[in-house]
């Protein structure tokens, strides 16, 4: 069998994750429902589908627009695949966010509620905007489509 490309891997990975939430029945605007359903798909569909999201909005709108696109809630799971695939200093990077905007530390679905609907404030988006700067820097240090293709190529060998 032929090896398929990373860049091919995760596309259809992410393309299976992202028809079967469009096909999921749950409410977008209850964190719970939207948790568990990103829960259910299969660990390599998941892990895809987080980090292409991350990079997505950080790439769109920085770690501003990714928590107030309420993707926060899977934060800590994010830092696990990023640490996970070996992507260790975005994964530092992503765990400092947490740091700015839960500066409490809450945890677990305490966590989640509270940064379902944060709008982060000026201060908040200053510190946010310095881990934008270091993530856009990482991007020839830490290649997250080599990294999550050669994480998920040896799952399947």
């Amino acid at each position: 069998m032929e090896k398929i490309s990373n860049r091919a891997l995760i596309s259809r990975l992410y393309s299976s994750a992202n028809d079967q939430l469009e096909a999921a029945s749950f409410d977008i605007e209850n964190w719970k429902e939207w948790y568990n359903t990103v829960q259910e798909l299969t660990v390599p569909e998941k892990m895809v589908y987080l980090i292409v999201k991350l990079n997505q909005a950080v790439t769109n709108g920085g770690f501003a627009e990714f928590y107030e696109t309420s993707f926060g809630i899977f934060t800590p799971e994010i830092a696990h695949v990023l640490t996970e695939i070996q992507s260790v200093k975005t994964a530092k990077i992503v765990n400092n966010t947490l740091t700015i905007v839960n500066p409490s530390g809450l945890l677990d679905d305490a966590y989640k509620e509270f940064i379902f609907h944060i709008k982060p404030s000026k201060e908040q988006r200053i510190n946010l905007y310095s881990c934008d700067i270091q993530y856009d820097n990482l991007q020839d240090h830490e290649n997250l489509e080599d990294l999550l293709g050669n994480y998920l190529q040896g799952l399947t060998n």
